[in-house]
């Protein structure tokens, strides 16, 4: 019965973080994620008494690996007991040296490596298809596959040293007597492992060491090729071509002076230690302008990327409302136009205005006026612009944009007078 019901725990764990990064209302179960928060707080306060349960049952990563240890290694009659053996000095040695660089990471302003390695923040830049936490990801998968039970629980993950020490004399965990090699003798049958065919079939013995089972494919060789034609076509085409009609020439990243944060974003110094960079916000952004950061101190935190979108006024925040640490706030009663997230900046030399080409796209587009033509060339009205990134994302110049923005460290936020 225990069993079953942190299967069932795990199972609507997984499917409620993973519907929160395409749109659904789930980011509830997000909040309990690593972080300095009243969620997090209270699940280690009862790690003490039920043990590891977020590493079992609330964990995305960790139950991925439950996922794939079950399915690479088939286990029939074992206590659980028995395949929890000591730890060895080797493993204490690492698992220690990580938390111990994790917590100097986020000590000396680098807060984003270190909260890198959480799992949260893995499984994040996993479906936001960051290429660093894909690599982590598939590392984790292949750890699960090769080893048995969760090794980058057991052995990296900081957040599974800290709950591993907090359940040492937890009341409802497993115990395991001393002495115990793992000798599977408890296990029934000899210590062998069977595994079941079918049903009304006979168990096929497994070995200890090859527990594996052959499986043969429900997909036809027809269907397998024309899967993989439908989908090197269509890709072909996204990447070429803008719906199959004109090629698409992005242009450069523009060296800003401060990067643009979310709207709503706390002060800069804290964003970098609050935010554990586990890509909800960038998942749910509207306007599809939230990328990433590459930089060392800022390392997957999100950041504004005007190239492919611009933020949406008609947006409501939906990036402070899925932020489960509170680096981005949601504002319900101030309208989106009032929070000021930077100003505009133009440059004369790369303007194609200064080539004779009439273009007023950036004015055009601006949705708070704040753009004029003066005297031939674009002004920026500082004190009205937001910092949508609106004209950055039309301006037509080429290989930089001609026109982009510049990041406060304390966004600004108008609130109407009274009435």
């Amino acid at each position: 019965m225990k069993k079953t019901v942190k299967i069932i725990v795990a199972a609507a764990m997984l499917a409620c973080v993973t519907a929160a990064f395409f749109g659904f209302d789930t980011d509830l179960a997000c909040r309990i994620q690593p972080a300095a928060t009243v969620w997090f707080l209270a699940v280690l306060l009862l790690t003490p008494l039920f043990g590891r349960l977020f590493c079992e049952c609330l964990c995305p990563l960790g139950i991925i690996q439950s996922i794939v240890n079950w399915i690479f290694h088939p286990k029939t009659k074992v206590r659980r007991v028995c395949t929890r053996i000591p730890e060895t000095k080797a493993q204490q040695t690492v698992r220690w040296t990580v938390l111990a660089v994790v917590a100097v990471l986020i000590a000396t302003g680098f807060g984003a490596v270190g909260w890198f390695l959480t799992p949260y923040s893995i499984y994040g830049k996993t479906l936001t298809m960051f290429w660093p936490g894909v690599a982590v990801f598939g590392v984790v998968v292949v750890l699960a596959a090769v080893g048995k039970g969760r090794v980058w629980c057991n052995w990296v993950c900081p957040v599974g040293t800290l709950f591993s020490l907090l359940s040492k004399k937890s009341v409802c965990a497993h115990k395991i007597g001393k002495g115990c090699a793992n000798c599977r003798a408890c296990f029934g049958n000899g210590g062998k492992l069977e595994a079941k065919v079918g049903d009304g079939e006979k168990a096929i013995p497994l070995s200890n060491s090859n527990s594996e089972l052959q499986l043969g494919s429900s997909a036809t060789r027809r269907e397998a090729i024309k899967g993989v034609a439908v989908l090197a076509a269509a890709e072909a085409v996204e990447k070429t071509t803008d719906g199959g009609f004109a090629p698409v020439s992005l242009p450069g990243v523009p060296e800003r002076p401060a990067p643009v944060l979310p709207p709503g974003a706390v002060d800069r110094g804290k964003f970098n230690v609050k935010c554990v960079a586990c890509g909800l916000c960038i998942a749910n952004c509207r306007g599809g302008c939230l990328s990433p950061s590459t930089s060392l101190k800022r390392f997957g935190q999100p950041e504004m990327d005007f190239r492919r979108g611009y933020c949406l006024l008609g947006c409501n925040y939906a990036c402070g409302h899925v932020c489960p640490t509170g680096a981005i706030n949601w504002i319900p009663r101030l309208e989106r136009k009032n929070v000021h997230m930077g100003h505009a900046i133009w440059k004369k030399d790369l303007c194609i205005r200064t080539d004779g080409v009439e273009c007023t796209a950036c004015s055009r587009k601006c949705p708070v006026g704040a753009i004029h033509i003066v005297e031939g060339f674009p002004v920026v009205d500082k004190g009205a612009c937001i910092g949508c990134g609106a004209c950055e994302h039309v301006c037509p110049a080429r290989p930089m944009p001609a026109i982009f923005v510049k990041g406060f460290d304390r966004q600004r936020l108008v609130w109407p007078m009274a009435k």
